[in-house]
């Protein structure tokens, strides 16, 4: 069967019932939904951030770094049900919803190298885990996971010159998943 994705109105609200398929999603530009996990951890000097390297077959962005975990919401899946089962999927941890911190939604519209277009909403969480937990990679997806410094990572995506090495999701979207880093860093 068929993977369909949901897709939304321009508010952000699921239309219900109503998903397609990736080809049509990335060919038509249709608006759909993603769940972006942002996976970061304490250690003696700082924080560090989990990057994934997307695997050399994915259809966008090929060998590149991105989310921690992330995936297209499914069509009547909710957003956080999405980001736990994708992260569960592509770095084998399972997790409670309540453990995943909503840092925001996030509107991106953006054409792929291969012309695959990416009209989503974002819904982006950030989960804490502990200094050795362990990972385990979906080859076919992930290249793979590479912690860094919080302050290579914030220097790297913010800096003057576009990263080549990273999904480019633009400044805004950086910067709000760093502010909710730092936001749970500090409460932790």
């Amino acid at each position: 069967m068929e993977e369909r994705w949901q897709l939304y109105d321009e508010q952000g609200r699921a239309i219900a019932g109503l998903g397609a398929s990736k080809q049509d999603v990335f060919g038509k530009g249709l608006l759909h939904g993603g769940a972006h996990v942002w996976i970061w951890r304490n250690v003696n000097d700082g924080v560090e951030v989990l990057l994934q390297k997307r695997s050399a077959t994915k259809q966008t962005w090929p060998d590149v770094y991105d989310i921690s975990a992330a995936g297209h919401i499914d069509l009547g899946e909710q957003p956080i049900a999405a980001a736990v089962r994708e992260t569960a999927e592509e770095v084998g941890i399972s997790s409670e919803p309540s453990r995943f911190i909503h840092a925001g939604v996030y509107r991106e519209h953006m054409v792929a190298p291969n012309d695959a277009i990416e009209n989503e909403f974002q819904w982006l969480y950030v989960l804490q885990m502990p200094q050795f937990a362990e990972f385990t990679q979906r080859e076919a997806e992930v290249a793979a996971l590479d912690w860094k410094s919080l302050f290579d990572f914030k220097t790297e995506v913010l800096g003057s010159d576009a990263p080549q090495d990273y999904v480019p999701h633009g400044r805004l979207y950086y910067e709000t998943v760093i502010a909710a880093i730092e936001r749970a860093a500090n409460e932790g």
